[in-house]
């Protein structure tokens, strides 16, 4: 039996992602090892030392530049993914998505291929071509979201099926840094310093080429797409619609930017935005700078975090969303219980840094914090869809202005990085106190309710239906809905399809926010 097309168009997609998001984390470790360290590596700490078959005949590289360089170079990446995050969407939403995605990816993916020889030849060319990659996948997850709404049902036997993909989405998303931590630090280590650059630039080209030539915008649009498939979806449509001109014209821009719960959501984005940057691109050069670590031992070590992270992100957002569907406690307290406790514990962990001597405790100390960021999954990423359904896309939008947090702490990183321990646990500080700050910021201002300024005329039908359906007088925090995000969100297509002909939700490519 065929897998139908749906499928594999997901699962090509979040293979895209694998590719795309690893970049990060293959380019920071390559930089790790080719930097010159001021001291040696070959300590009780690492796992291979002496046994790296790599170092000679020509397969390693040494260069004399400062740690701050590469850490430049991760500033320049992500200024340039924050510049296309807003044209990206327009672009993704006025032409083909997948198009879109794919020639982002594939330029990117070139660029991936050509970067050893850049790093032999001038820091300021491999400086122009991360610039260039940050502003060529910027576009890429926008217009893959577009791809991937579009061939997501709305309903099939179970409703669970469009949260199974979402799901899936997020778990890639942060388990990509993790593989290709441990790629390249095993590659540089046994084959050749650049090893990992040509492999995940040769899958990229070949993914994009793949995701270009094999596959279709829509459903509509897929020759072969079995029978029982085309009924689904001509009886179901697709997850998400393109957005309306009306409804465009109707966004409260004053009533968002002077909102505070929206603030909240902001300031939460853009704290996260510091930290996780900090774990892809700067922890494998504090476990070389502190601890003197081998490559291949840094790939191990830097990916434990964020595989754990992976797998409390899933059942920390499983937990909270059940208290909250089954009443216990209310959507704000759940949004602000996952934000405290993932990013409140996250914080601390990373201020404890500053005491911290040894390479075991430092790994734990990181592991158990970004572990426990994974429960945050349900706070400020989803918390658009609370305070305003229709505008959810708009919002999450804006949330996404929070990576300007990742130019900022790589830039930092850079001013104060001097490859020993002391300068490391001055950085961790700030990331600590500034995470705490926002995590202080979401506990105050945050909210689960849907807004005043959120509710049109179009959208009555909705939010008399949501209202109908809240709990009685006695209820937890009754002022606010208490269903989950699955629930309200298929209630909202539910009710837009049968109270609205005429399209109102927002533009598909801004409704997922990633790290």
């Amino acid at each position: 039996m065929c897998l139908p097309k749906r499928y594999i168009v997901v699962l090509l997609g979040f293979w895209g992602l694998l590719i795309s998001i690893g970049y990060r984390a293959v380019f920071a470790m390559v930089m790790v090892h080719v930097i010159k360290a001021s001291h040696g590596t070959d300590n009780d700490e690492s796992l291979f030392a002496g046994n790296c078959t790599a170092f000679g005949h020509g397969r390693n590289l040494t260069l004399d530049w400062s740690v701050a360089i590469s850490q430049y170079f991760n500033t320049g990446y992500f200024l340039g993914s924050v510049i296309t995050q807003l044209p990206g969407g327009y672009l993704a939403s006025r032409f083909s998505p997948r198009r879109v995605c794919g020639f982002s990816i594939l330029i990117s993916s070139v660029m991936m291929v050509c970067l050893p020889e850049a790093i032999k030849y001038s820091k300021y060319l491999v400086f122009v071509l991360r610039c260039l990659q940050g502003i060529v996948e910027g576009c890429s997850v926008p217009a893959l979201n577009g791809v991937i709404s579009a061939w997501a049902p709305k309903y099939e036997r179970s409703k669970m099926i469009t949260f199974a993909f979402a799901g899936k989405y997020v778990f890639l998303s942060y388990l990509s840094p993790a593989v290709g931590q441990i790629v390249t630090g095993f590659t540089a280590c046994f084959l050749a310093w650049y090893a990992s650059l040509y492999i995940y630039g040769g899958l990229g080209i070949i993914w994009s080429l793949l995701w270009i030539f094999c596959l279709y915008d829509t459903p509509s649009q897929h020759p072969s797409l079995s029978r029982a498939e085309r009924d689904l979806f001509e009886r179901e449509g697709a997850s998400v619609k393109q957005g309306s001109a009306k409804v465009a014209s109707q966004i409260p821009w004053r009533k968002i930017l002077t909102s505070l719960p929206m603030s909240a959501i902001m300031i939460g984005s853009f704290c996260r935005n510091w930290i996780f940057a900090m774990v892809i691109t700067e922890v494998p050069q504090y476990f070389k700078d502190a601890f003197k670590m081998d490559i291949a031992t840094i790939g191990l070590k830097a990916a434990l975090p964020e595989i754990l992270m992976t797998v409390v992100t899933i059942t920390g957002g499983v937990t909270i969303d059940k208290l909250i569907k089954s009443r216990l406690i209310s959507t704000t307290v759940g949004r602000k219980l996952a934000q405290t406790t993932g990013f409140g514990i996250e914080a601390l962990c990373f201020l404890s840094l500053r005491w911290i001597y040894n390479s075991t405790n430092a790994l734990v100390l990181l592991s158990v914090g970004v572990a426990f960021s994974g429960f945050a999954i349900s706070g400020y990423q989803v918390n658009p869809l609370d305070l305003a359904p229709q505008y959810a896309s708009v919002l999450t939008g804006m949330s996404r202005l929070g990576a300007i947090g990742a130019v900022l702490s790589t830039f930092v990183a850079g001013k104060l990085g001097k490859q020993n321990i002391e300068s490391w646990q001055e950085i961790f500080t700030i990331a600590g106190s500034i995470h705490l700050v926002g995590v202080a910021y979401y506990a105050i201002f945050a909210s689960g309710q849907l807004q005043d300024w959120a509710v049109v005329e179009e959208t009555k039908p909705l939010v008399s239906s949501v209202r109908e359906s809240s709990p009685p007088e006695n209820a937890k925090d009754n002022e606010d809905q208490v269903e989950s995000i699955e629930d309200r969100d298929f209630r909202f297509s539910a009710s837009q399809r049968a109270h609205n002909k005429e399209e109102y939700d927002s533009p598909d490519w801004f409704t997922t926010s990633y790290p």
